[in-house]
């Protein structure tokens, strides 16, 4: 596996946690407009941290 998928996969599994941990506190939240807003902003971390990772892990690692 090269470095740019372990990379995508650490920022996909990351993604998943940071996007349980804003689902919560948007659950907690009065406003709507704070939930959206959470709610949007752990959806587009499904698709920008994988994105980051590929990128980012071969500068990491060197390779």
């Amino acid at each position: 596996m090269s470095a740019a998928a372990i990379g995508a996969l650490v920022g996909l599994i990351v993604a998943a946690i940071d996007w349980v941990l804003l689902r919560t506190l948007a659950g907690r939240v009065d406003m709507t407009e704070t939930k959206t807003a959470l709610k949007a902003a752990g959806l587009v971390q499904f698709v920008l941290l994988p994105v980051i990772g590929w990128f980012a892990a071969p500068y990491v690692i060197g390779v």
